[in-house]
């Protein structure tokens, strides 16, 4: 654990070590190298929960879902995070204008509503719109062609 001096918290003994003493510290903690993008603010919070959490604190059991979701999904492609989000939240709308045509779609938490009716999948509303199969993802300009997910 970090070594603080008398009346000096864990937060600022966290925010005296260099840029490479708080990776080398974050991956000590978390048990792998944080990714090179992750930046200084975000090292800093996440160290800060898992020394909470040594003493005691943690996560809520939705929290801690989300936590191994996200690091099931690093560990299976650190390259996925330069790629951005692959989850889209409920309440989220999605816009596209398809051969002059405006088609608005919401991010639903069972699927997707499309002109007034539920979808599964944003492929199944791209091929409604365009007659042909789709990746929805693609359609929606939310993964590019060939990307892996």
């Amino acid at each position: 654990m970090l070594k603080t001096q008398r009346n000096q918290s864990p937060d600022n003994s966290i925010a005296q070590l260099s840029l490479p003493e708080l990776r080398q510290k974050w991956a000590e903690y978390w048990g792998m190298e944080p990714h090179a993008r992750i930046g200084r603010g975000l090292l800093e919070k996440s160290l800060e929960f898992k020394l909470r959490e040594a003493s005691g604190g943690g996560l809520s059991a939705e929290q801690q879902r989300r936590l191994d979701h996200l690091i099931t999904t690093y560990k299976r492609n650190p390259k996925n995070f330069n790629e951005g989000s692959s989850e889209l939240k409920p309440g989220v709308r999605l816009v596209k204008n398809y051969k002059g045509e405006h088609h608005s779609v919401l991010v639903c938490a069972d699927g997707f509503e499309y002109r007034e009716k539920r979808y599964g999948s944003l492929s199944e509303i791209a091929t409604v719109i365009t007659g042909t199969r789709w990746n929805g993802w693609v359609f929606f300009g939310l993964k590019k062609r060939g990307a892996s997910s």
